[in-house]
């Protein structure tokens, strides 16, 4: 038998997929590994926790604290790099002379390396960790269309990292990671699809899918959302009307250092 997988698992549609096809498909004895930061939404938290123990699969909670670095709580362009560094430079060290027992994997896909700005990768690359959905050519879809043929899990997470809602140069902190996280899921609680608050300093900005901008602007929502956000600390909101769209935050990067 070959070294055991250690997939570093978020709960996301890619790592879920790729944990879907190594159990399913392959005879590779795999370990889901949850890299618990404080980019971690307290519901994405207890919703891979749930999921990985009603599929009964192994797995360790690693707890790691990216702020402890200034690049991370500085918010430097590189921040992912960084991060991602420290989370699995940290991993193995917690396996120390057993590492060579094990193939760490990670669940970037093809379509992330051409599409989006991934300065983790580098880190990735450095430290030796698999990544054989990219290696396969894996796009969005081409993986949807395997999912549907499959009958394979979504994923339970839609948050994801937190940080991706602060523009580089703006520094993070606990306190603010805690504040985006309410701002979201008081809408994630009223039905609202994919959601984002975006902070930019001092402006919050509200991103929801172009399907809910409509009943967002309902007198009765928009004055509780008010209401409700003003009370947690944010009182300049505005509503983007191109609704959510991926990597709308590294537009923003873009346009404050360009003016």
């Amino acid at each position: 038998m070959g070294p055991t997988i250690l997939l570093a698992f978020s709960g996301g549609r890619d790592s879920t997929f790729l944990l879907e096809v190594i159990e399913r498909f392959t005879q590779e004895t795999c370990h889901a590994v949850f890299f618990h930061t404080p980019f971690v939404s307290p519901s994405t938290y207890q919703a891979v926790q749930g999921y990985l123990e009603g599929r009964g699969i192994s797995h360790t909670n690693l707890e790691v604290n990216p702020l402890q670095l200034p690049q991370v709580a500085e918010n430097h362009p590189r921040r992912c790099y960084y991060c991602k560094r420290l989370l699995f430079e940290t991993l193995r060290r917690r396996l120390g002379d057993r590492s060579r027992e094990f193939r760490i994997m990670e669940g970037t896909t093809l379509t992330e390396v051409l599409h989006e700005h991934r300065p983790g990768l580098q880190a990735l690359e450095e430290l030796g960790v698999e990544c054989p959905l990219r290696r396969a050519g894996m796009t969005e879809e081409t993986m949807e269309a395997l999912r549907a043929e499959h009958g394979l899990d979504e994923g339970v997470d839609t948050i994801g990292c937190l940080a991706t809602r602060i523009p580089h140069g703006i520094p993070i902190t606990r306190e603010l990671l805690r504040r985006i996280d309410e701002a979201e899921m008081f809408l994630r609680e009223r039905k609202f699809r994919t959601v984002r608050a975006r902070y930019l300093g001092q402006i919050l900005k509200i991103e929801v899918h172009p399907d809910d901008l409509e009943r967002l602007t309902q007198p009765s929502l928009r004055d509780a959302c008010l209401r409700y956000l003003k009370g947690i600390g944010f009182h300049n909101i505005v509503l983007d009307l191109n609704g959510y769209r991926t990597g709308s935050i590294e537009t923003l990067r873009v346009e404050r250092s360009n003016p």
